[in-house]
């Protein structure tokens, strides 16, 4: 198995941010709402998953195993009450 350096990219509110533009895997998240929010993981266009969030919290998502494969590009995209970080390698 290969080992590669995690990396942070911070995913402002209201919007969609391009954590890395390549093949990786979304290792973590962490956020941090206001008020109920979802955060949308995609590869380039295609949703993975969403991840709704119920009210004002801030908390870390771990995925299990070797995280989730993004083929071509990771984009995270917040609703406005929310904003976080993704971990990626």
């Amino acid at each position: 198995m290969m080992q590669t350096d995690v990396k942070g990219a911070t995913c402002a509110a209201n919007g969609s941010t391009t954590a890395y533009n390549g093949r990786t895997r979304l290792k973590g998240l962490w956020y941090s709402a206001t008020g109920a929010a979802t955060i949308a993981v995609k590869d380039n266009a295609t949703t993975l998953f969403t991840l709704t969030v119920g009210g004002a919290e801030s908390n870390y998502v771990l995925l299990p195993g070797e995280g989730v494969l993004v083929q071509t590009s990771l984009v995270i995209t917040n609703s406005a009450a929310v904003a976080g970080v993704a971990f990626y390698g």
